[in-house]
């Protein structure tokens, strides 16, 4: 509770981060996921209660051990503009009395971790642009390799390219340091795409719903939450599975080794306009319908495709693929059916709508 406000700032509230996850903290202004946030390193201390990390009351320490601890990212960066890169990414070794050579070791592994050029470190902030100063900032949050990591709106001042690079490239680091995040924003597709759960909060600090991205947007727990996400919820899960957790059909596809009736027998089946080609498991190609037919009335053998000259597959998706990125394959390549492939080319199964729409129904 703040002083003079006629209610608390966040409402008695019982939540748990779990070590190694990224939670994110999102809800309209006023809903007091900022205040929650900087109770944890007690920029704002709680008016009662207890918050605890790993089961040691944050009270118990020192303020300036405890920030020391904890790494802290905001919008606005907060870059020293007098100091280097080198010399911004070393501040808390430094604090903590970390010898030369093994704070110059440490940057050098940061800058390789968030992808800062080392020619850049013995530059100044305000030659970087704001997508550099960001990474800078991430690295100087990390530099005493605390546990838990915070970030207020971290990606709010850059523009949405730079921002969805990085999106992609926090990501990326959580694969390799698992660090306890704590996250927030107000974007809930920056949300859902971040988060390994995220908490909805009402104005008041009052916890509506934490859930996993895919369980929010599915089956969210109130009119509130269901009104925040909006109304793309479908759309927006799309964006959250991949085709690997697909039923996957087989498929308008055949070997190059064929048989005439096989050829046949696949292009009727599939009611499409082209037929897939694959050897030893392999998928080549695809050949339009017109050519197929070819194919077969000159076909003095027993495999008619096996010198057939294919065209490459644009309607084509790995295991990683996300259903999103499937049905804008499926949208643009005008065509019902994409086929799936794996790295090394070997054919997996085909996609169509229904098998989206069946796999979000799941």
């Amino acid at each position: 509770s703040f002083p003079g406000a006629e209610r608390p700032a966040v409402a008695p509230l019982d939540l748990t981060m779990t070590a190694g996850e990224i939670t994110v903290l999102i809800g309209p202004s006023g809903c007091g996921k900022t205040t929650t946030l900087r109770m944890i390193n007690r920029l704002v201390n709680p008016t009662d209660g207890v918050i605890t990390i790993d089961g040691t009351d944050i009270r118990e320490q020192s303020v300036t051990d405890l920030r020391r601890s904890i790494g802290y990212v905001i919008q606005q960066i907060g870059l020293f503009p007098h100091r280097t890169i080198a010399q911004n990414i070393a501040t808390v070794p430094k604090l903590l009395g970390w010898d030369k050579g093994r704070t110059t070791k440490r940057v050098a592994e940061l800058a390789e971790l968030v992808g800062i050029d080392p020619t850049m470190l013995k530059r100044y902030p305000a030659e970087l642009s704001g997508g550099q100063q960001q990474r800078v900032g991430v690295a100087r949050a990390l530099a005493a390799d605390p546990p838990v990591l915070l970030m207020d709106e971290p990606f709010g001042a850059v523009d949405p390219i730079v921002r969805a690079h990085l999106q992609g490239e926090l990501l990326a680091l959580q694969a390799r340091v698992h660090k306890t995040i704590v996250l927030v924003t107000h974007d809930i597709d920056e949300a859902v795409l971040l988060g390994d759960r995220v908490a909805v909060l009402n104005v008041g600090g009052i916890l509506e719903q934490v859930a996993a991205p895919d369980d929010l947007l599915a089956h969210p727990a109130n009119e509130f939450v269901g009104s925040f996400v909006g109304n793309e919820r479908g759309i927006k899960r799309l964006s959250l599975a991949t085709v690997s957790e697909l039923a996957l059909e087989p498929g308008p596809v055949v070997d190059r080794s064929a048989s005439v009736d096989e050829v046949r027998t696949a292009l009727t089946r599939s009611g499409l306009d082209w037929l897939g080609v694959t050897e030893r498991g392999q998928l080549q190609g695809w050949l339009p319908a017109d050519a197929v037919e070819a194919a077969l009335a000159r076909a003095d053998g027993i495999a008619p495709l096996a010198d057939a000259a294919l065209e490459p597959v644009v309607a084509r998706l790995q295991p990683t693929s996300s259903l999103r990125a499937a049905l804008e394959v499926i949208l643009t390549a005008r065509s019902s059916t994409a086929l799936v492939a794996d790295a090394d080319g070997t054919y997996l199964g085909s996609v169509t709508l229904e098998t989206i729409r069946s796999g979000l129904a799941s």
